[in-house]
């Protein structure tokens, strides 16, 4: 069976205070009050069983007695139990574990540690391992559930205009019930949990995404996932999760100043220089590392530096998600790529039709439209071009 490990160190903001103090590297407590030290991390957990283990500085020699929990539904739904006292975790090598299980996906389950008033101690990390059940259907969502479509499947133009329309449709708020399958599907869950609160891209352009990664990319030739604008990381976690389940080997690289916006071309630009600018990168890396997510990597810096050597390096691309609100991003992203996809690999443009971003659709129709002639093979949520395939 699949098996997952999460850490979660003590400075990691999903780990939320009670009467806990957050300082360097734990979570303190000193014996005088009663409560909830911490509770989190609030992710979501498919079928299995389960341990999770709490390990606590030794430099803070324990006192009195606790409780160890998991539970899930924001505390509704209490899954297991554990007492401990300061003479247990000094015989544990200073750690405490429950174990527990759940026959069902587990939305937002977190673990809690509760103390009497005479507890003191400092936790460091919550580590939490597991086996995951295989899923009852065994694939999740499947293309053979996306809506059907009255036009031919076949290339036109280099592109297939049915796969754009499926996907499109099933993300339709005038056929809701494709998307709320695909929202069921326990991957998307995991993924869209880890990227929660870190990215503002919309839960239906993460949707495409999903299906391009699990339903269309493994059809293609072997190549790796980039992103331009990356922003707080969110989108680029969300897919190197996808990535480790669905395209062994893929790589994942996400570029991005992470210091805002450069200099922008106020004759076709509306955002400004410094937009999108306080992400905290060395704590993004970290988190990311928690997760496990070995294959994602953040690249700082300009564009027109930074992309072409990484790009080159990876040899092949399959998918290039472009998260660019203003022109020269946007080409700058495009041409470095294109000399690297795949035959049929995706663009995917978040911001083009945004009425904030005419800087960003004028770039696509320049470059990808009358400069390269290529046609969009979907344009809801957002737009998908393809490196032609051949007839």
């Amino acid at each position: 069976m699949p098996k997952i490990f999460r850490r979660f160190t003590a400075d990691d903001p999903r780990l939320f205070m009670g009467i806990g103090i957050r300082e360097q590297g734990r979570i303190r407590v000193d014996g005088s009050r009663r409560g909830t030290i911490f509770f989190g991390p609030y992710i979501a957990l498919h079928p299995g069983r389960y341990e999770a283990t709490v390990k606590f500085d030794s430099s803070v020699m324990p006192q009195g007695s606790a409780r160890l929990d998991a539970s899930a539904d924001t505390g509704r739904m209490v899954l297991a139990v554990q007492t401990l006292s300061a003479e247990q975790l000094q015989e544990q090598n200073m750690s405490a574990s429950v174990v527990f299980s759940c026959s069902d996906l587990m939305r937002r389950a977190e673990i809690r540690l509760h103390c009497d008033s005479e507890f003191v101690g400092a936790v460091q990390s919550v580590e939490l391992s597991g086996e995951v059940t295989p899923v009852r259907n065994g694939e999740g969502f499947t293309i053979s559930e996306l809506p059907s479509v009255n036009v031919q499947d076949r290339l036109s133009h280099g592109r297939n205009l049915h796969d754009g329309y499926q996907r499109g449709l099933a993300l339709s708020p005038a056929i809701p019930e494709f998307a709320e399958k695909i929202r069921e599907d326990l991957d998307f869950q995991e993924a869209l949990e880890m990227a929660r609160g870190r990215t503002i891209v919309s839960e239906n352009n993460l949707a495409n995404i999903f299906m391009l990664i699990k339903l269309y990319i493994p059809r293609l030739p072997f190549g790796h996932i980039v992103e331009f604008g990356s922003f707080k990381g969110g989108s680029a976690i969300f897919m190197a999760i996808l990535a480790q389940r669905f395209l062994p080997n893929v790589r994942v690289l996400s570029f991005d100043t992470f210091s805002g916006m450069p200099p922008t071309d106020k004759s076709v630009d509306l955002h400004n220089a410094g937009d999108f600018r306080g992400v905290d990168l060395p704590e993004l890396r970290k988190y990311t590392e928690n997760l496990g997510l070995r294959n994602l990597h953040f690249i700082q810096g300009m564009f027109e530096k930074s992309a072409l050597p990484a790009v080159k390096e990876l040899g092949t691309i399959a998918l290039c998600h472009i998260d660019c609100d203003i022109r020269s991003a946007i080409q700058s992203a495009y041409d470095s790529t294109r000399p690297y996809m795949v035959p049929g690999g995706y663009w995917v443009f978040d911001d083009p039709l945004q009425p904030t971003c005419l800087g960003a659709i004028e770039a696509v129709e320049d470059l990808l439209i009358r400069r390269d002639g290529l046609n969009a093979e979907q344009v809801w949520p957002h737009l998908v071009f393809r490196e032609p395939l051949p007839a």
